[in-house]
C-alpha cells in the first residue's frame, strides 16, 4: 500500500486531473491518500466529503493487509499441516502432537541439562520415522554420529534403514554468526531444491554471539540477531519448515545480557533466570521450552519440560521425559 503510486485507474472519482493535484501536494501514493485528512483532500480537489470517504474505503479495500490473531494464524497452519512428531514421547504431549512446520521452537535450558541429546534423538527419529531430511548445525562441535547410531538401533531398524536414516542427517559446523547466517541465506536459496527438507535444528546460538560480549558496540551483534530473526522466520513461514534452536538459561543476578547493555543487576526477589541472548531475543521464537533437571535429583536422568513461553500453548504445561544412552525417550 505504501508504494502504490496514486492513478486514474485507481477509482473513477480519481480523474487525471485529480491526480495532479494531489501529486502537486505531495499526495503520491494510495497510502499518503488514506492517511491525509479529509478536509485537506477537499480543498485540493474539489471533491464533496462523500466522494473522498468512497475512495479512501475503495482504497483500503484494495490495497491493505487483513490482521489476524496469532491464535487464529495457529489454528489455520494446523488445518493446513499434521504436526510432525519428534518421537520423543513427552516433548509430542506438551507440544500437542510434534513440531509445527512453519514455527520457530527454541529449547532452553542449563548447561548438560541435555538439550544436545534432545535435538540428536529428534533428528535421528524424524530422519527414521518420517524419512525426511534433517540440517543440523552444530555450533559446539559436539554433534555424535555414533548417538545417532545407538538411537536408530534402539528402533531396531535394519543396516539399510540405519544407513538411511543417517544419510538424511546433513550436518554443518558453523564457528561465528556472520557464518549462520550466510548458511541460513543459502538455505533459503536452496530449499526449493531440497524436496525432503523440513527440520532446521540449530545447536547452540550463545556459543556464537558470546564472542561479542565485551564489545563496546552493542549495533553489530544486535544487528546479526536482527538478521537472523528474519531469515529463520521467512525459512519457517514461506516453506513450512520446523525450526528448533538451541538456548541456554542462565542466572539473571550475575549475567551478561546481549540485548540488554552492560551486565544486568537484577533484584533477587526477580526472576531467577532468563534465556541467554538478553531482551532482545526474547520474543524471538514463537515457542519457548524449559528443560531442567528435577530439583533436588540433579544426578538423575529425568527431565522435565514446561512450556515457558508460546502463543498458542498454555504457558506452565509440564511432561517428564527421560535421558538414556540410546536418546532421550
Amino acid at each position: 500500500m505504501t508504494s502504490v503510486t496514486l492513478s486514474s485507474e485507481i477509482h473513477p472519482e480519481l480523474t487525471e486531473y485529480v491526480v495532479k493535484l494531489m501529486l502537486k501536494n505531495r499526495i503520491n501514493t494510495v497510502f499518503d491518500f488514506a492517511k491525509a485528512e479529509d478536509d485537506r483532500l477537499m480543498r485540493i480537489t474539489n471533491l464533496s466529503y462523500e466522494d473522498v470517504s468512497a475512495i479512501k474505503k475503495d482504497i483500503i479495500l484494495q490495497f491493505s493487509g487483513n490482521s489476524i490473531q496469532v491464535v487464529e494464524y495457529f489454528q489455520y497452519l494446523e488445518e493446513m499441516v499434521e504436526p510432525l512428531r519428534t518421537g520423543i514421547r513427552g516433548l509430542d504431549l506438551l507440544i500437542e502432537g510434534g513440531l509445527l512446520p512453519g514455527h520457530v521452537m527454541e529449547i532452553c535450558g542449563e548447561s548438560s541439562s541435555g538439550k544436545t541429546q534432545m535435538c540428536t534423538t529428534m533428528a535421528a527419529n524424524i530422519a527414521l520415522k518420517h524419512k525426511l531430511d534433517v540440517f543440523y548445525v552444530d555450533t559446539k562441535c559436539d554433534f555424535s554420529a555414533h548417538r545417532v547410531q545407538k538411537v536408530l538401533q534402539l528402533n531396531k531398524c535394519s543396516d539399510d534403514e540405519m544407513k538411511e536414516a543417517m544419510a538424511r542427517i546433513k550436518v554443518e559446523r558453523i564457528f561465528s554468526p556472520e557464518g549462520l547466517i550466510c548458511a541460513m541465506e543459502d538455505l533459503l536459496v536452496k530449499v526449493d531444491d531440497w524436496e525432503k527438507f523440513k527440520v532446521l535444528i540449530i545447536d547452540s546460538l550463545p556459543p556464537l554471539w558470546y564472542l561479542h560480549q565485551n564489545s563496546k558496540s552493542m549495533c553489530y551483534p544486535l544487528g546479526m540477531l536482527t538478521r537472523l530473526i528474519g531469515l529463520l522466520r521467512k525459512l519457517a513461514s514461506e516453506n513450512l519448515i520446523s525450526v528448533v534452536l538451541v538456548n541456554l538459561k542462565i542466572a539473571s543476578s550475575d549475567s551478561y545480557a546481549l540485548g540488554g547493555g552492560s551486565k544486568r543487576i537484577i533484584n533477587q526477589r526477580e526472576s531467577s533466570a532468563y534465556p541467554a541472548l538478553g531482551r532482545f531475543w526474547e520474543t524471538a521464537p514463537t515457542t519457548r521450552i524449559l528443560m531442567s533437571k528435577i530439583e533436588g535429583n540433579d544426578t538423575g536422568q529425568e527431565r522435565l519440560l514446561t512450556i515457558w513461553k508460546c502463543s498458542f500453548l498454555k504457558c506452565g504445561d509440564r511432561q517428564m521425559v527421560t535421558l538414556t544412552d540410546a536418546g532421550v525417550v
